[in-house]
């Protein structure tokens, strides 16, 4: 049997770089021979998507390639269920609205599926590190290999469990996931969601395969304002986390620091100004870790909001 390769893309309210992640796919579509039809679900976005996504669609030509589904927002868990109940292809491909792919994408991930990995349990795990554009500061960076962690697969000092489990890179096999869960879409956020998947998924035998060809740039500027909100959501859905796995979810390290006696809101408030102002200049990861946990205990609602990063 020809596989067949359905790439799901949630979104919300990023239209511009939506486009330019379809026009990419379809585009690279002859890496596999056509055998692919993009989704896209519209997470309630109050910017117009499914009219400048038909434009594109006409201008490659590839009616009947490209489908859209609005939702009203209920969140990316959500919204990659739809895609999953309504694809038609044997192997899923989960991409971000944000992920531009570079060549040999969609080979990577096709060619492991039906030549290497051919079994239902296998996942495949591409690469999406930053733009080269949004490398910019140290802080940036540092986050960077904190956040996804790559650098240890390429490095060969870990192998991908179930926390590599990243939707934005990402393909499985459908059977696979119809028969052993989709995305628990209680989880509203981009936060947990797919890593909490990933381990109900590890117990029914889902192995990950690291395919470093299969690369992609998430564009996407990281500075520390934005990461410190970005905590804050995660934060938000961490106990939902452990309450449905029983596991930790974050570094040690990061919690044995968050849980210090230097959690105060008088202390973080000269900190957060010190870490902003730092991030151009030098890289102070006991800083940001401080912080950064300060915010993911705002999150969780154990920490009392402070003006600088609200």
């Amino acid at each position: 049997m020809t596989s067949f390769l359905t790439i799901i893309i949630p979104t919300h309210n990023r239209t511009s770089l939506l486009l330019e992640v379809v026009e990419t796919l379809l585009q690279q579509g002859e890496e596999i021979g056509q055998q692919l039809e993009i989704i896209v679900v519209d997470d309630g976005s109050s910017e117009e998507v499914a009219g400048p996504l038909n434009d594109v669609v006409a201008t490659q030509n590839a009616q009947g390639r490209v489908r859209y589904f609005y939702q009203e927002p209920r969140g990316p868990a959500a919204a990659r269920n739809v895609g999953i109940r309504e694809a038609k292809g044997d192997l899923l491909l989960f991409l971000g609205d944000d992920i531009i792919p570079l060549p040999g994408l969609l080979q990577g991930h096709f060619q492991a599926h039906t030549q290497a990995y051919p079994e239902i349990s296998y996942a495949v795990l591409g690469i999406a590190d930053l733009a080269p554009q949004y490398q910019d500061t140290p802080f940036a960076n540092w986050w960077r290999r904190w956040n996804f962690r790559y650098h240890l697969l390429l490095e060969g000092t870990r192998q991908p469990d179930f926390s590599f489990f990243y939707t934005n890179n990402l393909s499985v096999k459908r059977e696979f996931l119809l028969r052993y869960g989709l995305f628990d879409e209680e989880f509203r956020y981009a936060a947990y969601e797919d890593g909490e998947l990933g381990a109900r998924l590890s117990e029914h035998g889902l192995r990950i395969i690291f395919e470093p060809d299969a690369q992609a740039e998430h564009h996407h500027r990281i500075d520390f304002q934005s990461a410190c909100r970005r905590m804050i959501t995660r934060g938000k859905a961490y106990d939902m986390f452990i309450n449905k796995t029983g596991l930790q979810g974050m570094a040690r390290l990061w919690l044995i620091i968050g849980n210090g006696p230097w959690m105060r809101p008088w202390l973080i408030r000269p900190l957060y100004r010190l870490a902003v102002w730092m991030q151009w200049h030098a890289v102070l990861s006991l800083l940001y870790i401080t912080v950064l946990m300060y915010c993911f205990r705002i999150g969780r609602g154990d920490m009392p909001t402070i003006p600088e990063v609200s």
